[in-house]
């Protein structure tokens, strides 16, 4: 499947990954790109515009080789319309979008219809209410970083939509709220972090908190809802996510890694999914 997104992965290995983002080439450490990379040290100092130093720490540094931009745009070309994502160098060597999750754009774009209530979870800056909202469906963004909002508004603004609803909250604590209320939805998309910290300070894990979040959102499906889960935890496989979709009565109907690939054919995977119906 061919990428729309204005990005390519142009080598990976050693435990980084040369990747371009529009205009913009980055060097940034990868776990996952454990085998010997293609291109010389040379020739990945030369194209990269900047590179992320892991520190060791619970946060890296940026370094600026070949004048990294502050800030800069990317482009999508939608199936329905075409995208501008904002992106910047930021915290955990991120930069405001995971290009391996463009599977799940194109089917949201594909799936969703117009008037469909999709939530959004753990949403980020976006990408995946960008695909929903522009395939027609009423979108609920949640996230519990008012920066990140802020962040995720402008990407909307400027891809000239406007009918995403946007939640600063906590997003079990709103799924919770919502199951009480009685509120459905026809799409659920979740992609937690594996390590986030709640009200009051207090830290959880992935793995100790996902039974609880599968089985609140599987009581806000709409019957034959769908819902989305991606992770990136080394911890949780994607036997355990099947058992916990099978456990809420959710029948998986995909399952499998989230990747990307590079043109001398090798593949990086990147990320774990499941996709269940209720």
């Amino acid at each position: 499947m061919e990428n729309s997104l204005d990005y390519e992965l142009i080598d990976f290995g050693n435990g980084r990954k040369l990747e371009r983002f529009g205009k913009c080439i980055l060097n940034r450490p990868e776990i996952l790109a454990n085998k010997p990379k293609t291109l010389s040290n040379e020739a990945w100092q030369k194209m990269a515009h900047g590179q992320y130093s892991d520190s060791g720490k619970e946060t890296g540094k940026w370094i600026n080789i070949n004048d990294l931009p502050a800030q800069w745009l990317c482009e999508y070309a939608s199936a329905n319309k075409q995208w501008t994502l904002e992106l910047t160098p930021g915290k955990y060597k991120h930069v405001g979008v995971f290009p391996e999750q463009e599977k799940h754009w194109k089917y949201l774009e594909k799936h969703v219809k117009p008037g469909h209530r999709v939530l959004n979870l753990f949403g980020y800056t976006g990408a995946s209410s960008l695909a929903s909202a522009n395939a027609g469906g009423d979108v609920f963004h949640v996230d519990s970083s008012k920066s990140v909002i802020k962040w995720a508004a402008r990407n909307a603004q400027l891809s000239d939509v406007s009918t995403i609803h946007w939640v600063c909250d906590d997003a079990l604590k709103f799924a919770e709220r919502e199951l009480k209320r009685g509120s459905k939805y026809d799409f659920i998309i979740m992609d937690p972090p594996v390590f986030g910290q709640g009200k009051k300070g207090v830290r959880w894990k992935l793995e100790n908190l996902l039974p609880q979040l599968v089985k609140t959102t599987t009581g806000l499906l709409n019957k034959g809802g769908i819902l989305i889960l991606n992770t990136y935890s080394p911890v949780v496989s994607l036997e355990e996510m099947e058992e916990l979709m099978v456990k809420n009565s959710l029948n998986c109907t995909k399952k499998g890694w989230l990747s990307v690939s590079i043109q001398d054919g090798r593949r990086l995977n990147l990320s774990k999914y499941t996709i269940a119906k209720g």
